[in-house]
């Protein structure tokens, strides 16, 4: 058994009053533990992206609203960050070959937004195997605040895998 952290897009465009406690949870979680490896992804939608063309969403395009927060970013490294211009990271090709690289079987996930990227994170997790575990306080729902928050956690606690 091997974990690594996944941070999922906590990018200064999705901080917000939902959101704002969640860079500080991590950081405090990142010094409080040893995770070994630890990935992020990064949001950066683009013309071509489905949000666009399906919900006409053009935020989140460059930074530094692509960037991820200043609180995190000592723990970014060249070969740690992948983009996505989708929900899940896991389209991206070098993300999957990192996981297979450094032999990861068990994922815990912190991020935003719960009830989207987070919960998109989980569902390709579980699909490719992986053991998931997602750390509550850890995440929270940009969109819809503590009602989606609270819905995915209970998707993910029953579905695909550990809520603590």
């Amino acid at each position: 058994m091997k974990q690594a952290l996944l941070i999922v897009d906590v990018q200064n465009y999705f901080i917000n009053k939902h959101t704002q406690h969640i860079p500080d949870n991590i950081k405090r979680l990142l010094e409080e533990n040893h995770f070994s490896p630890i990935c992020f992804s990064q949001f950066i939608n683009s013309p071509q992206s489905q949000f666009v063309k399906q919900l006409n969403f053009t935020g989140c395009t460059k930074p530094p609203y692509s960037d991820i927060v200043d609180q995190l970013k000592p723990w970014l490294k060249k070969d740690n960050i992948f983009t996505k211009e989708t929900y899940s990271v896991f389209t991206n090709i070098q993300f999957l070959n990192y996981l297979q690289k450094n032999k990861i079987t068990d994922l815990t996930i912190v991020g935003l937004d719960t009830d989207f990227c987070v919960l998109a994170d989980c569902f390709n997790a579980f699909d490719h195997g992986y053991k998931v575990t997602i750390i509550v306080d850890c995440c929270a729902s940009f969109t819809s605040g503590s009602k989606g928050h609270l819905a995915a956690l209970e998707i993910i606690n029953k579905n695909l895998g550990t809520v603590i």
